[in-house]
């Protein structure tokens, strides 16, 4: 990142700190990835520029988060950023280097393909459900799903942010509630 000069690199040391906190394997990494996320983000960008930018034009106007609400906001990206890290660390099922309690043995190759026959399973039981959502539901997760952002989702659909939000939240929580409706059944019980 080369901008990242003065208050920048105050400002990735406390994010590198909290992900060393959090549990990061390459807490500056996250701190790096987490200030990008939040820099390429209308909501965001404003308020880092005004409070950690440089050189910044005295008709600058004051940007609508306060400082307390950028740290909360910053905090929130770096814990989703970690956690991203941690869940690709087990989906590959790294080890650590170095660490004698993993040298037992040899990872069960049979479990990884189980891993591929489960999530195809749940695949198509996902495309079951899907169609079955309010039209309005699968379309704000369509579009979220190719990459568009709320704002855009919003102006495309003639709605608010908030109300994208909302049928996101709720479409994603029926389409869970459909999966498990129809795994329940598929699965082995105890």
């Amino acid at each position: 990142m080369g901008h990242a000069t003065g208050d920048y690199r105050r400002l990735l040391v406390m994010l590198a700190s909290r992900a060393r906190r959090l549990g990061s394997r390459d807490p500056e990494g996250a701190a790096q990835e987490s200030l990008k996320r939040s820099l390429e983000n209308a909501i965001s960008q404003p308020a880092i520029a005004y409070y950690f930018g440089e050189d910044l034009p005295a008709d600058r106007k004051i940007p609508e988060w306060p400082l307390d609400q950028l740290f909360a906001w910053l905090h929130g990206v770096v814990t989703y950023v970690v956690r991203e890290e941690q869940n690709r660390a087990s989906n590959r099922r790294e080890v650590p280097l170095g660490s004698d309690e993993y040298h037992s043995e040899p990872a069960d190759p049979a479990t990884g393909q189980l891993d591929v026959l489960i999530k195809r399973e749940l695949q198509e039981i996902v495309n079951v459900c899907f169609p079955l959502l309010e039209s309005e539901y699968r379309v704000v997760l369509k579009m979220r799903a190719d990459g568009i952002k709320y704002g855009e989702i919003a102006t495309r659909m003639g709605v608010s942010e908030n109300t994208v939000a909302t049928w996101i939240s709720r479409g994603i929580r029926d389409l869970a509630q459909c999966v498990r409706k129809r795994t329940k059944g598929r699965m082995p019980h105890d």
